[in-house]
């Protein structure tokens, strides 16, 4: 019997771009390997071979709508088309949609967490603590929310 997955890490950038981890253990940037890739499979090719806890990047849009928030994401960055290969993973979507990628990223066991990049990291913080960790937290998964690391 394999033993369950460890609880998912998450961070976020700060508004002055630095790093901070929301999760136990709450780690400095430097403590950790920092994935941007275009994709789930290549972030866990990467976090398997590292000897650091490794975080994959993902930039976040929420809206009310899945059609809102990628109407909003191509207003912000033209170059982005839904389906098309990019170099990091984007999610213009819902909290529901949020809660279920965050959700594959764990099952899967792709990295150890998540670093959620979003043009607003004030709002997507408040989002992140009132919807989406409750979301998670009553879907079973283990997320360990604690003292934020100092911002790097």
């Amino acid at each position: 019997m394999s033993a369950a997955p460890a609880p998912l890490r998450l961070a976020i950038v700060t508004p002055a771009g630095g790093w901070v981890e929301l999760t136990g253990p709450a780690a400095t940037v430097g403590d950790v390997h920092r994935l941007r890739v275009g994709s789930l499979s290549d972030a866990a090719r990467l976090a398997a071979a590292s000897a650091r806890p490794a975080f994959v990047d993902v930039d976040v849009l929420l809206s009310g709508s899945v059609n809102q928030a990628f109407l909003e994401f191509t207003d912000r960055h033209p170059e982005w088309s839904p389906g098309a290969r990019a170099d990091a993973i984007v999610h213009p979507g819902t909290v529901a949609t949020l809660a279920g990628l965050l959700w594959d990223v764990w099952a899967a066991q792709v990295a150890d967490g998540v670093t959620l990049l979003s043009d607003d990291p004030e709002s997507l913080l408040d989002r992140l603590v009132d919807d989406v960790i409750p979301l998670l937290h009553s879907r079973g998964l283990p997320i360990d929310l604690g003292a934020p690391a100092p911002a790097a």
